[in-house]
């Protein structure tokens, strides 16, 4: 049974329908709960700028909660590169989308694949280990330092490999104990405050990738760690509330997993498989 989806988008940001329209979605597949999670302030992305005004964003959430059948949090995805929240958040979503950046100019690990490769490229002279690592001590810092109730998309910087290839035969393993080492790290800061990883599907419904967020590997890392997971779609629309939970629930099942959160009635619970 799933109850919730927390990690949603809404035309507040880069989603394709308002809020009420993905609240009555959520109802329609007799979600308990609704977490939004709008994108945090990126004023430097003209691609996508997120939040221009938190103030308003929380009180139209909870607005629309006093007269809805579905419980709405009000959530943030914090990016490690925006500014610091305003108060008065349910919980935060800590993400990376970005590289560090250079000459004040930053790039993103999942806008296009064209735009990937170059940067790739023109950054890094396509050396994918080293992108990685900076990407990876970016998460490890966020986590680190902000301590967001959930670690969000941990491998985003895998997105387009699919599409590109550039984790190869000869690059794979040392790419993954780059990966692994910097989860360990994460999820000795998680058990400090009982947050939580996601396992995040949206790569899978906008066709860029056939298993969720994080890789398997890591996954069965978690598990074997007992790291509490939460599943959840990173929603931009309505048809996409729930994509491939029962599929992803089988793969955290034959990993090891007997159990993820979810959002029941406002509250992060773990709920058996």
């Amino acid at each position: 049974m799933f109850y919730s989806n927390a990690h949603t988008h809404s035309t507040w940001c880069d989603g394709k329908n308002t809020l009420a329209e993905m609240t009555a979605a959520a109802e329609k597949l007799r979600f308990t709960d609704l977490g939004f999670t709008c994108h945090s302030r990126a004023s430097f992305d003209p691609t996508c700028p997120g939040i221009k005004d938190e103030a308003a964003y929380q009180k139209a959430v909870r607005t629309l909660a006093e007269n809805s059948a579905v419980h709405l949090a009000c959530g943030l995805e914090w990016d490690y590169f925006s500014p610091t929240p305003i108060s008065g958040y349910d919980y935060f979503i800590g993400s990376v989308h970005y590289l560090p950046p250079k000459a004040g100019v930053y790039r993103s690990v999942d806008d296009t694949p064209k735009n990937f490769n170059e940067t790739l490229q023109d950054w890094y002279q396509g050396d994918f280990l080293a992108l990685a690592q900076d990407y990876y001590d970016l998460v490890v810092a966020h986590i680190t330092h902000n301590q967001p109730k959930i670690v969000g998309h941990f491998d985003l910087v895998t997105k387009f490999d699919d599409t590109l290839h550039y984790l190869t035969p000869q690059n794979q393993k040392a790419y993954e104990k780059i990966a692994l080492k910097a989860l360990q790290k994460v999820v000795n800061v998680l058990k400090t405050y009982e947050g939580l990883v996601e396992v995040n599907t949206g790569g899978m419904s906008r066709g860029w990738r056939k298993q969720p967020y994080p890789a398997k590997f890591l996954l069965e890392f978690l598990a074997s760690k007992k790291v509490p997971v939460i599943l959840t779609s990173d929603s931009h629309q309505i048809d996409t509330l729930d994509y491939a939970f029962e599929k992803t629930q089988r793969l955290l099942q034959a990993v090891g997993f007997t159990a993820s959160y979810q959002l029941k009635k406002g509250k992060f619970v773990p709920v058996r498989f």
